[in-house]
């Protein structure tokens, strides 16, 4: 460890993925180490399974024993890009869990509640308190809320790994445990995490300024998240990204 902050992404190739992680997980990668390195923030990569677990996902829950020697942690996904000039948003938080609500699809998000609350059939979650889990940042005191997770897995394994309800793999039962939790939460600005960029059409420009072709994902976003795709359109939209902006980077 050389500084007090941390980001750690999984990227990991899974013989249960049609396509592999680092065919778009690079250009991920290339803006998150600028952007660590630009900030003094560790820059953690997990691209080994552990063969405990069943999908790739659940290794974000070993952040738990990975990062103790840290203040504050940023866990982001691997089709994530980050802004070359964002902020330093561990300047932004104290000690809050910090997370962007994920409101882009809402009868996909009613039916993850639904389905999994089998197992807190006495905890319920708003739609507005609901944060998607792609891009989260927090202190290390909030290190065993990923423990418990990972625990309530193990406890679980052989039903979430043949799970074929729907609803997604660990974030719902995050945004439960979380609930569940005394901690308390900070929802951050959309731009921190922005997802839907083509149902927001985030890819166009302002056609009424000749002068700016800018697109709007760039001008108003932080944190980039390609989520909501196909797997051959994320790394055909990742790329084009990485094309049009890489020079920034350097």
């Amino acid at each position: 460890m050389s500084n007090k902050n941390l980001i750690y992404m999984v990227a990991i190739n899974h013989n249960t993925s049609t396509y592999k992680n680092t065919e778009y997980s690079g250009y991920s990668i290339n803006t998150w180490k600028y952007w660590c390195e630009k900030n003094n923030v560790d820059f953690m990569l997990i691209t080994e399974h552990d063969n405990r677990l069943g999908k790739p996902v659940w290794n974000k829950e070993l952040i738990y024993e990975r990062a103790k020697d840290y203040e504050k942690i940023g866990v982001v996904d691997s089709d994530t890009m980050i802004h070359w000039n964002a902020p330093n948003i561990f300047d932004m938080y104290d000690d809050e869990f910090c997370g962007v609500v994920d409101d882009i699809n809402l009868r996909w998000l009613m039916d993850s509640l639904s389905v999994y609350n089998k197992f807190f059939p006495n905890t319920n979650i708003d739609i507005d308190e609901y944060i998607n889990a792609g891009v989260l940042f927090f202190s290390n005191q909030h290190l065993p809320l990923f423990e418990k997770l990972l625990n309530f897995y193990f406890e679980n394994q052989q039903e979430l790994d043949n799970w074929t309800l729907g609803g997604g793999k660990e974030q719902t039962l995050l945004n439960f445990h979380l609930k569940e939790s005394n901690y308390k939460r900070k929802f951050l600005e959309p731009s921190w995490n922005l997802m839907g960029l083509h149902k927001k059409q985030m890819f166009t420009h302002n056609w009424q300024l000749d002068e700016d072709k800018t697109p709007f994902f760039v001008k108003y976003g932080h944190i980039w998240h390609y989520t909501g795709f196909g797997i051959p359109d994320r790394i055909n939209l990742m790329r084009q990204t990485w094309e049009l902006l890489g020079e920034n980077y350097k």
